[in-house]
């Protein structure tokens, strides 16, 4: 009797494994992480119809970049941000984020019974992502002199800053209180970090990449070991600046190599006694692996060695400047 009921037992599972396959069997964690994986894939597809766009000569006010940049955020952002379009009557283009709506008010992105005060923010997407690092043996005069000129304290504390309130509707962080209900503790790469609860997810995709890249490729397997530590939310603003700095939404975090007193990392610390800072060769930079920069901006992040304005150590998630730059 035992044996007829195994036999049957045996039988049953063999059905089903062809008729469903063994994906049935797989664990919920496995088809999760999957399923996570088809979701980051989303960030460089879906974006034909922008295709060959050049967002360089762009009017960054202009009804056209409302579309494109608007479409980036509902598209990097498809369970905050429920609809956006155009208002015929607000007459300007309109977004939908956490059941709040907001106008384009000439690329500021404002409450409607904020947008007549578009003149007095900064453009809420004032730069585009590169797709490469610039390398300074390629620099010309005029923009050294215009680095220069973006990066001396002064200027750079005259510039105008951001209007909260639409990273306020994404992220809940407006003030630091009510941010940091949002501020968990977690691990990547084996480092304590604290972080926006909604990156977690993000950074744990990355991190099973790297490490399952660290098996067969040297070079990232020693950049995972020579970690110090990752510095991730810390409230604060940015350097010069009355704005507020990624990591004070728990949005970014700095990977800190061993020995990085000794390396060049940051612009800033090295303008201190440098002022032509940004002429160092990219080979006297720390950079993490460039496959380790790839897997970020995979899953969301945007790499600070790729800006002028160099941090080499910073990655913070940006996933709508991602979107635009596979638009373009």
């Amino acid at each position: 009797m035992t044996k007829l009921l195994l036999c049957r037992v045996l039988l049953l599972v063999s059905f089903f494994l062809l008729t469903f396959g063994l994906a049935a069997f797989q664990s919920p964690a496995k088809l999760h992480t999957e399923d996570m994986f088809k979701k980051s894939e989303r960030l460089t597809t879906e974006t034909s119809r922008f295709k060959g766009t050049d967002l360089e000569t762009f009017d960054m006010e202009s009804s056209r970049a409302a579309e494109i940049i608007l479409h980036a955020f509902k598209h990097a952002y498809p369970a905050k941000i429920s609809d956006y379009g155009y208002s015929e009557k607000a007459q300007d283009w309109f977004i939908i984020a956490n059941g709040k709506k907001f106008l384009w008010a000439r690329g500021r992105i404002l409450p409607e019974n904020q947008a007549h005060e578009a003149d007095d923010w900064r453009h809420y997407i004032d730069y585009l992502y590169p797709k490469e690092i610039s390398d300074p043996k390629n620099f010309t005069q005029e923009l050294i002199d215009e680095i220069k000129k973006t990066s001396d304290s002064s200027y750079r504390a005259s510039q105008k800053t951001y209007n909260l309130d639409f990273y306020d509707a994404l992220y809940d962080g407006k003030t630091r209180g009510e941010l940091e209900t949002h501020i968990v503790s977690t691990s990547f790469l084996g480092k304590k970090v604290n972080l926006h609860e909604d990156i977690v997810e993000p950074l744990a995709m990355v991190e099973q990449m790297i490490r399952e890249e660290a098996r067969s490729n040297p070079e990232i397997q020693e950049f995972v070991d020579k970690i110090s530590s990752v510095e991730g939310y810390n409230w604060r603003e940015i350097r010069d600046r009355q704005d507020r700095s990624f990591h004070s939404w728990g949005l970014a975090i700095d990977i800190m190599p061993k020995g990085w007193q000794q390396k060049n990392i940051y612009w800033s610390w090295l303008s201190e006694w440098n002022p032509d800072w940004m002429l160092i060769p990219l080979d006297r930079r720390w950079m993490p692996p460039m496959a380790v920069v790839e897997i970020f901006e995979k899953h969301g992040f945007v790499w600070g060695g790729k800006w002028l304005q160099w941090d080499n150590i910073h990655f913070e998630y940006r996933p709508e400047l991602l979107v635009l730059q596979s638009s373009h």
